[in-house]
């Protein structure tokens, strides 16, 4: 028996058409439900990293406030100003302990950071090794007295960082920013001795020097 294919589709196009659109509906709800799940799982991922990145900055932000907190020393300086130290300088072991947490910061929180912010991070790494090469083994008085000479460099850098750390919370969180900045994060050698050349520690290098070599 042969079957004429044209009378066939006539006879039961309604049943035809049914079925396609089944078939259809069935594509089209498991592509929306693809679609779905897959910018479901990525706004998961980007929650992920935003907390990450939020985090990382909240940290940077606590550590800034600890470089600009300073204590009271007694007196007054040359130029009248009363005698503050940063908190970081008022004993060897606030030095040390300020060291171990700066790293702790950096080395915990360096993937979530911009290069702007790591690049300050950097040179601020730069400028504590060289203090504390220049200390040695000074009493915590010389590192007072030194401390009222460059108090205002701590103030400096943290002011830098905490311009960077803004951007994200001002505009890259704001805009979900989420990926990771993978640009070079340091400043070249001839920018990084430029910038430490303009802090008080550099510009002072021998009086400091003198005051810890005579404790």
């Amino acid at each position: 028996m042969v079957v004429n294919v044209e009378d066939f589709l006539l006879k039961n196009s309604s049943a035809i058409f049914a079925l396609s659109g089944a078939i259809l509906g069935s594509l089209l709800t498991g592509l929306i439900g693809y679609v779905s799940i897959t910018k479901q799982t990525k706004l998961r991922l980007v929650e992920k990293v935003l907390d990450r990145k939020t985090e990382a900055h909240e940290e940077l932000i606590n550590f800034i406030g600890v470089m600009r907190t300073t204590v009271q020393l007694g007196g007054v300086t040359d130029g009248g100003e009363l005698k503050r130290c940063p908190l970081a300088l008022f004993s060897r072991k606030n030095f040390g302990d300020f060291l171990s947490e700066f790293s702790r910061v950096q080395n915990l929180f360096d993937r979530w950071l911009s290069s702007d912010i790591k690049r300050e991070i950097s040179l601020f790494m730069d400028y504590l090794v060289h203090l504390n090469e220049y200390s040695g083994n000074a009493s915590d008085d010389a590192l007072q007295v030194v401390g009222v000479i460059i108090k205002n460099d701590f103030f400096t850098f943290a002011d830098e960082l905490d311009r960077y750390a803004h951007v994200f919370f001002n505009k890259d969180m704001l805009s979900l920013k989420y990926k990771t900045d993978s640009e070079w994060s340091k400043h070249s050698v001839d920018v990084t001795y430029q910038k430490l050349a303009e802090t008080l520690l550099f510009k002072n290098k021998k009086k400091i020097l003198d005051i810890f070599n005579a404790s």
